[in-house]
C-alpha cells in the first residue's frame, strides 16, 4: 500500500551537465542516476535542507529542485507527478540519444 500520497516525501533531482541524464542526490552528497539511492526528506524542514545540500553540490548538474515521491511498504520510491515519472524512467532521453548517435 502506498504511503504519502500528499507529497510530504521529497528527493532532490537535477540533470547532469555532461550528458543531460536525470540524477538524484544521495545520502553521501553524490549525484546518482538511480532513484532508489536518492536521499529522502521526510518533512518540510528536511526538504529545505536537502535542497540546500543539492545546490551546494551543483557543480556537475544544472538547477537542482525537489521532487515529491511516494514510498511503498518495500521502501520503493516513485515520483508522484507524471512528468517526474517520465524523467525517472529515462525512456525519452534514451530515445533522443539513440537518434543523435544514429544521425551523427
Amino acid at each position: 500500500m502506498a504511503k504519502n500520497l500528499s507529497g510530504d516525501l521529497q528527493v532532490a533531482s537535477a540533470n547532469r551537465l555532461v550528458d543531460g541524464t536525470v540524477v538524484w542526490l544521495d545520502e553521501a552528497g553524490q549525484w546518482t542516476d538511480r532513484l532508489e539511492h536518492a536521499a529522502i526528506a521526510r518533512d518540510k524542514r528536511n526538504a529545505e535542507i536537502l535542497l540546500e545540500r543539492a545546490r551546494a553540490e551543483a557543480s556537475s548538474v544544472i538547477d537542482p529542485f525537489l521532487v515529491a515521491v511516494t514510498e511503498d511498504d518495500e521502501a520503493t520510491i516513485e515520483p508522484l507527478s507524471l512528468r517526474e515519472k517520465i524523467r525517472a524512467s529515462g525512456l525519452t532521453f534514451e530515445a533522443i540519444a539513440a537518434d543523435a548517435v544514429r544521425y551523427a
